[in-house]
């Protein structure tokens, strides 16, 4: 953790605005979720979080595609299951998200994509014919990809310690799976299968991973960037 915090420290001096924006929004619903539990203001905050992070990618990274689609599906993913019922469709927008993820991760280790799919058509296939809830096919689905997405994120870490962004990637993924971790827990909770007493922690711990996370991924491109202040000055001493 210590690690993470010194990365952070090392960002290049033109996303000290992002830094304080991501810092601003993230203590910001903390608060709210801690003082006010109830205040339909903090969805907004934490949806406007997710969006920024899209914004910062597309404006440092807009070659890599992958990422911008990754976090645009996670966006809209956001957008189903915080504003709609539509729970499936929002878990599948997220496996968009992850195969994106594993497709620019894919990049630097040849991952065996074909088996990948074998595996996850046979889920959803015996998920078919054992008439299983669809809710849980695409759950399984998107575990997969997410835990497939952590490893190849922890192969790249081990490989490329001295690169800052393989750090950011290690480190999202890892707050990722533990969102994933009390999201699972809610929903055994929810369904009567756990004890629903720690309810309102699982809830708070959620934001306290999934928002970090999704700021580490939108900084872990291995595409060269774009330096923010080089842009913006480049604008300025444009003639009119």
């Amino acid at each position: 953790m210590l690690k993470l915090v010194k990365d952070i420290k090392d960002l290049p001096k033109a996303d000290g605005r992002w830094l304080l924006i991501w810092f601003i929004i993230y203590l910001s619903f903390l608060l709210l979720d801690t003082f006010i539990p109830n205040y339909q203001g903090t969805a907004i905050i934490k949806y406007v979080g997710i969006f920024l992070c899209i914004v910062y990618a597309y404006q440092k990274y807009h070659s890599d595609t992958a990422l911008i689609l990754a976090l645009l599906f996670t966006f809209l993913a956001d957008t189903i299951l915080v504003w709609t019922r539509y729970e499936i469709m929002g878990v599948f927008c997220f496996c968009i998200a992850q195969t994106a993820h594993l497709i620019r991760l894919n990049r630097r280790y040849a991952a065996n994509i074909k088996l990948l799919v074998l595996i996850l058509s046979a889920i959803l296939l015996l998920a078919l014919i054992l008439k299983s809830p669809p809710i849980y096919a695409i759950s399984c689905v998107y575990i997969i990809l997410l835990v497939t997405n952590f490893i190849l994120a922890i192969k790249d870490y081990h490989k490329n310690k001295a690169n800052v962004h393989s750090r950011y990637g290690f480190y999202g993924f890892q707050l990722f799976i533990c969102c994933d971790i009390c999201v699972a827990l809610r929903h055994l909770m929810m369904d009567g299968l756990l004890g629903n007493a720690m309810l309102p922690l699982i809830n708070y711990l959620i934001w306290v991973f999934y928002y970090p996370s999704q700021v580490l991924i939108a900084n872990s491109s291995d595409k060269k960037p774009t330096p923010l202040k080089r842009a913006s000055t480049k604008l300025q001493k444009e003639p009119e």
